[in-house]
């Protein structure tokens, strides 16, 4: 039996997660099981839609959920992607179908799910039923952003709420996904390493010495919210700084950018020269996935190739995280303590993993 895990609601005393999370393959399907499952995902954006129907597996590698996002009318539908009848796959390519049909057998259904007709069923008593219908996943249309979710626990309103708060004037309408500058990276450690360095600017004069030759660091500001966290600072320069319209918070500051996560794997990142999503997709205990996309403004590029560019953080994170994973299987480590200055990101994801995994 898995021993309960626990982090003291007082960072002063509290200690860091114990290294047997991340090590025990028990403690990683628990995470998958009641954080994941219960998570809200970015699917895509509604620019990059270019059919009815559209495909798409939910957590590859950890949960594997064959779904359906299909487009009718100016309005979207989630489904599930497995005929009611046999459990075949329908649709394994985006098409531009009115219906989806399985290939098995025939059975038909429109673009909300709804069973229309099924060959050689004639003599079925009480047919069809409602489990005839494909199964309906929760969906969430904001902004560009199509976010889906196989059981909603997990409450992201207030992180929305606070990004329209802040970022009401940011030209949404005007990000493009940018192939180009986007990524997708495999990492050898466990997908919860990764954001808890994500969480805190606390490393950021010892890893990222282009980044901080850009940021007032003694700025760092970290703001705790109803499942996610935001982080921003400074820019020690104006043409790198949000360009923040009088009226809204913090319009007399240069912002260097807006850190978002959203737990438990998600983190929207908003530049003067447009956006960057990074999604932590877990794999096993000591490898996950980092899917890096980049939405730049209109008629602006993502940087590279400089200092302090996104490109070069990511590589000085992952060679950090990598070291982490690495240590944490000493057998002279078990748990640390917390930074109360710099580290209540850390502190707060750490007690969200305890109250959804307990």
């Amino acid at each position: 039996m898995l021993k309960k895990i626990s982090i003291n609601k007082d960072i002063s005393i509290a200690e860091t997660m114990p290294s047997d999370y991340y090590l025990n393959n028990d403690y990683y399907h628990l995470s998958i099981n009641k954080l994941f499952k219960n998570s809200w995902q970015i699917i895509t954006d509604t620019n990059s839609i270019k059919s009815k129907i559209h495909p798409f597996i939910f957590l590859k590698d950890s949960i594997n959920e064959s779904l359906i996002l299909t487009f009718k009318n100016g309005k979207y539908a989630c489904l599930s992607n497995v005929c009611t009848h046999r459990g075949n796959l329908l649709s394994l390519e985006p098409s531009e179908s009115h219906n989806i049909r399985c290939k098995y057998h025939g059975r038909v259904f429109d673009l909300k799910g709804n069973f229309l007709f099924c060959p050689g069923f004639d003599n079925v008593k009480n047919f069809p039923s409602k489990s005839d219908d494909l199964s309906q996943i929760k969906l969430k249309v904001w902004k560009n952003f199509i976010f889906s979710s196989l059981n909603p626990i997990i409450n992201i309103n207030d992180i929305l709420e606070d990004i329209e708060k802040r970022l009401g004037w940011y030209p949404f309408n005007k990000l493009t996904y940018d192939e180009s500058t986007s990524n997708t990276y495999i990492i050898d450690a466990h997908w919860a390493i990764y954001c808890e360095n994500y969480l805190e600017g606390f490393h950021v004069p010892f890893i990222h010495q282009g980044l901080n030759k850009d940021i007032e660091l003694d700025t760092y500001n970290t703001k705790i919210l109803n499942n996610g966290v935001l982080q921003y600072t400074v820019s020690k320069l104006k043409k790198n700084a949000l360009n923040i319209p009088e009226g809204y918070m913090n319009s007399n500051k240069y912002i260097y950018a807006y850190y978002y996560w959203i737990f438990p794997n998600i983190m929207l990142n908003f530049y003067s020269w447009g956006l960057s999503i990074n999604i932590i997709e877990p794999i096993s205990k000591s490898k996950s996935r980092i899917r890096f996309l980049s939405y730049p403004i209109n008629n602006n590029k993502q940087p590279i190739n400089i200092d302090s560019s996104l490109d070069k953080i990511e590589k000085e994170d992952q060679e950090i995280v990598y070291n982490v994973q690495e240590g944490i299987k000493s057998q002279f480590y078990n748990r640390g303590r917390y930074s109360v200055q710099h580290e209540t990101g850390i502190h707060h994801f750490h007690r969200l993993i305890c109250k959804y995994i307990n």
